[in-house]
């Protein structure tokens, strides 16, 4: 009886110091998976945001291009349809400028609607951790049970 308690009087603190290094690799190796994670879902959100930022450089050079081209062709047309010519000069504009941000404005809306999608949170990194947390907790009280 004597020989049994000393093996595991030694074997308890062997396997606290084992699982305690394992713990901390784990860990380390949890801390590089969620910066891996993040490197990733930080990109996909950047290239989410530089699609917005095009979408509005477009949707504004569009605009003043065909503010410009649109609405005096469009100003024409009106006048010749029998329009006064005031009339015609600031109507063309006004139809041509409406079209173009209902255009803009779906850009930015479809670009928007992708970026809500996406999370910086390292999702897989936070199950492993919950698996982990669970498995440890499991080790420590199948442990302990078996000392007692």
């Amino acid at each position: 009886m004597n020989s049994d308690t000393a093996s595991q009087t030694n074997s308890i603190p062997s396997l606290l110091r084992e699982l305690k290094d394992d713990a901390a690799t784990l860990l380390k190796q949890q801390v590089t998976l969620a910066k891996v994670e993040l490197k990733e879902n930080v990109g996909r959100i950047g290239g989410h945001v530089a699609k917005i930022a095009v979408g509005g450089v477009v949707t504004f050079v569009g605009a003043i291009v065909l503010l410009i081209g649109l609405g005096q062709l469009l100003g024409v047309l009106l006048e010749s349809a029998g329009l006064s010519d005031d009339t015609a000069q600031w109507l063309g504009p006004v139809i041509v400028g409406l079209i173009v941000a209902v255009i803009g404005w779906a850009m930015l809306a479809k670009a928007k609607k992708a970026l809500a999608t996406e999370s910086v949170a390292p999702r897989q990194t936070i199950e492993t951790l919950k698996a982990d947390q669970d498995w440890a907790q499991n080790k420590l009280q199948h442990s302990h049970e078996s000392t007692t």
